[in-house]
């Protein structure tokens, strides 16, 4: 289920996507915190001063996130999508690198919830955490626009109650259709060959 939590009265100019993740935070009084590439590229542009709409896949808990409030107050233009599972990771930071404990992974978010006042934005980050943007969303996009991918959420496998596991860098339409693609050494094995890389992303 999808519902309009704002409406702009400007051209949108850049759309964000991505399901919203609850990372574990034992501080804080819900037990979780709001994250996800999602909500922080949209805090991101909006504060950079462009026309911001956000696509943000919720589950039931982080449907009311006080977060969201702070998207709003930057000037994002939130578009919510129910999900019935959403990502939920425990992170813990090592000298090795960053260990995530899978405790849910997450539904698909259909490219049918965009609305289509957002359709022409001339710029697009497709934000995934958990593989819950299918390939599908690769034709979206107007074809003159620029799409950024956040490839950490295509680059592991998600078992509840596990670790995150890496898997192989691999061809994909929504790796065709970036223009920019963002990636860290915490999202790759660190046998994968560079040169793997770049072949995929020429």
């Amino acid at each position: 289920m999808t519902s309009a939590d704002d409406s702009g009265s400007q051209p949108v100019q850049i759309v964000v996507v991505g399901a919203a993740s609850r990372d574990i935070a034992p501080d804080d009084p819900r037990g979780w915190r709001l994250g996800g590439g999602v909500a922080y590229s949209a805090l991101t542009t909006a504060r950079l001063g462009l026309r911001t709409a956000a696509l943000i896949g919720l589950d039931d808990q982080a449907a009311d996130a006080h977060e969201l409030g702070l998207l709003r107050r930057a000037g994002v233009e939130i578009r919510s999508h129910r999900l019935e599972r959403g990502p939920v990771f425990e992170n813990i930071e090592r000298p090795a690198g960053r260990l995530q404990i899978v405790h849910s992974a997450s539904d698909e978010l259909p490219p049918e919830a965009l609305p289509g006042s957002w359709a022409g934005a001339v710029a697009w980050i497709l934000a995934p955490v958990a593989a819950e943007l299918p390939d599908s969303w690769s034709t979206r996009p107007p074809a003159l626009a620029v799409v950024a991918l956040g490839w950490q959420g295509l680059l592991r496998s998600l078992t509840a109650g596990e670790a995150v596991r890496h898997i192989p860098p691999a061809p994909s339409a929504v790796l065709a259709r970036a223009d920019l693609v963002g990636v860290s050494r915490d999202d790759l094995d660190p046998a994968v060959e560079l040169a793997r890389l770049c072949r995929l992303l020429h």
